[in-house]
């Protein structure tokens, strides 16, 4: 099937922005940065934004859009509904941060966590049919999820893990979520046959870059603080997290296959 790259994009920036709003979250809770979470919520946020207006390109006309939305059971009425709430979540907690609200802070903080993280899974999930085998796996959204943790992560680390304490920290989180995002990629590469043709050098892109990068740099940020380290992970991760969302395209196994049509 041919790429539709306004859908990869969505699926990938909205899971950024997910995503780093879950660590925005974290120090709001472990306070290991002193930096204001104000800055980097605000990316969140416009990564978010952005991304969802990919997934209208998509459909090219505004009708089509409208007409999705009427569906309460489809994707994309799903995946809009979870934007939109984590806007708000985000919305309120710069506020919060603005007026100095710590109750508020909190709150929302927990709202956009779990909504972010719920986007970063429901934006893979969209994709499961039984008709198209291939993505027929809920190790399709686990794995879309999973790498996105690594740019979130990272890209936290990058606009408020200055100080030696939050690197560090960051670090051994951008390690883990190398980590996780190595196994979600490489789990469903296995189940999809995507070590194999057209698609192989796609998944070795996303373990290496989703997974194993961010985990050496992050391993590497335990030890060594550099400002470097987490801009060369959250490149790394989003390359690695973008061959991932190909690669289920690559794999595209149509229901003719199975009747031996060419």
């Amino acid at each position: 099937m041919e790429i539709q790259w306004p859908l990869a994009l969505f699926t990938l920036l909205t899971s950024m922005g997910g995503c780093l709003f879950l660590f925005v979250g974290i120090n709001e809770f472990t306070r290991k940065s002193s930096v204001s979470g104000f800055v980097p919520a605000i990316v969140a946020l416009v990564l978010a934004v952005v991304g969802g207006l990919c997934s209208v390109a998509h459909l090219a006309h505004v009708d089509r859009m409208l007409n999705a939305l009427s569906h309460p059971t489809s994707g994309i009425f799903v995946e809009a509904v979870l934007i939109g709430l984590l806007a708000v979540a985000v919305i309120v907690y710069l506020v919060c941060v603005k007026r100095e609200i710590a109750g508020g802070i909190k709150a929302s903080a927990v709202c956009g966590m779990v909504f972010g993280v719920a986007l970063s899974f429901m934006a893979g999930h969209s994709y499961i049919m039984a008709a198209i085998d291939t993505w027929n796996t809920m190790l399709l959204p686990t794995g879309y999820l999973l790498t996105a943790l690594p740019m979130g992560s990272s890209l936290y680390w990058a606009l408020a893990g200055r100080e030696e304490a939050a690197s560090k920290f960051m670090g051994v989180c951008t390690l883990v979520c190398g980590v996780l995002g190595f196994l979600g990629a490489a789990a469903y590469a296995a189940v999809a046959g995507a070590f194999s043709g057209e698609s192989m050098m796609l998944a070795v892109g996303a373990l290496v870059l989703a997974g194993v990068v961010p985990a050496v740099i992050g391993a590497l940020g335990t030890k060594t603080a550099s400002p470097a380290l987490p801009w060369v992970a959250f490149v790394c991760a989003v390359i690695g997290a973008l061959c991932y969302r190909v690669m289920m395209w690559v794999v595209f196994t149509t229901p003719f296959n199975f009747f031996g049509v060419m």
